[in-house]
């Protein structure tokens, strides 16, 4: 029964399983030490200027740290080892998080987001190096069905994960003891991170790692040279960064809407944060079908301009009601992005300069991340949430304008 399981899940691919695994664990992490972190934010007193820097602060670390990460993992005697490093620092910092209430209470909400900016130290390390660590571990064959298959198992731990962290923190309504159990929950994260890391060594690359020692790597500046001489890839990272700037300015105007102009509870987050998964789950199977026959040109193009409805439909949404009934739709292609960017990203990338190219692009969507969120917050104060929503909404649909430019030059040369 277990074989047959296993074969129908993950095609007797032990890479595909260890991949999809890895992938379930990270995602209870996620949910245990970040999902909620918005909101404890909220119940140690954060505003709207927290909010903000929440979102745009891991941006700025990520700026200065990728790059020289990614060199030293590049640079080690084992990449995997390495990278297995960042991910157990990156699971130890969240505790920090955990000690924050334990602090005077007037420098708690700033400490909580600088420290939250800090762990994306390791963790964007981490995971740009595994986003790169893909593209050793699975042929350009087998990416999509090992994406698909690992998001569409991940969101299936999200939403069952999720049920239970809202149902737990929804048993009280006293703020200290609801505090607790976000304590509580960053702990677990951290015992099950140590299993997530355990399967991310269990994955093998297609060429097995040089065991005599670290091997001649090319210096900094040819590496960036040879990236950039890519045209596939420059095209893929100017379209990649107009699309991301809309969309992560975004994310912190959501949690303000849902949270400070719609008051939503843990419960109702944890109701819109599932009922999103759950269509994200169903979606998965369904974006790997239209790449396999499309192509991840035409499968970003479709799911970027579906992302770009997202801040409109948040603003026709007046009450958590309504909100909860645009999630099937708001699901359905936030997953479509969630494979396609990364598949276009080793997809347009040179193997000979795979590592430098993801960590390039993540570099520089880290700037945009640092200067999207305030940007947004700006236009908050300068006019409304709406008003800020529809710019959102502009700046999304135009990422996914030039995506449909590069689609149809694309098309034009083949």
């Amino acid at each position: 029964m277990k074989k047959k399981l296993e074969f129908m899940l993950f095609q007797n691919n032990q890479n595909i399983k260890y991949y999809a695994l890895n992938g379930i664990l990270f995602t209870m992490v996620s949910v245990l030490s970040k999902g909620y972190a918005i909101k404890f934010l909220d119940r140690l007193g954060g505003q709207e200027i927290h909010y903000s820097l929440f979102n745009a602060l891991p941006g700025f670390v990520a700026i200065f740290t990728t790059i020289p990460g990614i060199l030293l993992i590049q640079r080690g005697q084992s990449k995997r080892k390495t990278l297995g490093i960042f991910f157990y620092i990156s699971r130890i910092m969240p505790l920090f998080l955990a000690a924050v209430p334990f602090l005077p209470k007037n420098v708690q909400p700033l400490l909580f987001v600088l420290l939250y900016g800090l762990m994306n130290f390791p963790e964007s390390i981490s995971a740009t190096s595994l986003q790169d660590y893909t593209g050793d571990v699975f042929s350009p064959s087998e990416r999509a069905d090992a994406l698909s298959i690992r998001n569409q198992l991940s969101q299936v731990s999200q939403i069952t994960v999720s049920i239970l962290v809202g149902f737990v923190l929804s048993l009280s309504s006293v703020n200290q003891t609801v505090i607790l159990m976000y304590q509580v929950f960053i702990v677990l994260s951290f015992l099950l991170g140590l299993k997530e890391i355990h399967y991310m060594y269990k994955m093998e690359p297609k060429e097995p790692e040089s065991k005599s020692g670290p091997i001649k790597h090319t210096s900094l500046k040819e590496s960036i040279q040879g990236v950039f001489s890519h045209k596939e890839y420059v095209s893929f990272l100017l379209c990649s960064l107009v699309f991301h700037f809309g969309w992560q300015m975004g994310w912190p105007l959501f949690n303000v809407y849902q949270i400070k102009n719609l008051e939503a509870t843990e419960m109702w987050l944890t109701i819109i944060n599932v009922l999103s998964s759950l269509f994200m789950v169903i979606s998965f199977s369904l974006w790997n079908r239209f790449i396999k026959k499309y192509d991840y040109k035409l499968a970003i193009t479709v799911a970027t301009f579906g992302m770009g409805l997202t801040p409109i439909l948040y603003a026709l949404s007046k009450n958590l009601f309504v909100l909860t009934l645009m999630q099937p739709i708001t699901g359905f292609f936030t997953a479509g992005t969630t494979v396609a960017i990364l598949g276009s990203l080793l997809q347009s990338s040179s193997d000979k300069f795979r590592t430098m190219s993801v960590a390039i692009h993540a570099t520089l969507t880290s700037i945009t991340l640092a200067v999207a969120p305030l940007l947004g917050a700006y236009i908050v104060t300068r006019t409304s949430i709406v008003v800020a929503l529809i710019v959102t909404a502009l700046l999304r649909l135009l990422g996914s304008s030039v995506f449909y430019l590069r689609y149809k030059m694309d098309q034009k040369k083949s």
